[in-house]
């Protein structure tokens, strides 16, 4: 009787499961789906506008406005209401972000739209002014995309994720 060499059915489907998995893995370390770079753009935007909000308090002479970047880049700047061209300094440096880059690297390929004003301007007691805007964020690559909105008064963010 003849003996042949070669690997078993159990040992190739033991290998391919394997390679399955890390190949898994590798996918999820190298690349976010669409929505979480989406979600990431909200975080680091809510935090902003968090800052900006504070800012607002702090200084009531002064206050804060978040605008979109004007420089072509995807993303935003807080600017103070005596200087609309200057981001202001944060802990960190200047107040901002661009998505894909930087602070924003989670965030990339993500869109923003100021709906409804050209940036969201906080009032000296925390409320956002009139008109009261609500940003728009997108995913030109897919039909995500997410709402923050504003409560004029409290200058309270609400989020609402629209899925496919």
């Amino acid at each position: 009787m003849r003996r042949t060499r070669g690997f078993t059915l159990i040992e190739m489907l033991v290998a391919c499961a394997f390679v399955a998995v890390i190949a898994a893995l590798a996918a999820d370390m190298f690349g976010g789906s669409r929505h979480e770079r989406l979600d990431a753009a909200v975080r680091l935007l809510e935090s902003d506008l968090a800052f900006a909000r504070a800012r607002s308090l702090a200084q009531p002479a002064n206050p804060s406005h978040l605008r979109a970047r004007t420089d072509g880049l995807p993303g935003y700047v807080v600017v103070s209401a005596n200087d609309m061209l200057v981001a202001v300094d944060g802990p960190n440096g200047p107040v901002g972000a661009v998505f894909g880059a930087g602070r924003g690297t989670s965030a990339a390929g993500v869109a923003m739209t100021i709906v409804g004003g050209a940036s969201v301007a906080f009032g000296p007691f925390g409320g956002v002014m009139d008109p009261v805007p609500t940003i728009r964020l997108t995913m030109p690559d897919g039909p995500e995309a997410a709402l923050i909105a504003f409560d004029p008064f409290s200058g309270d963010m609400t989020v609402t994720y629209q899925a496919p």
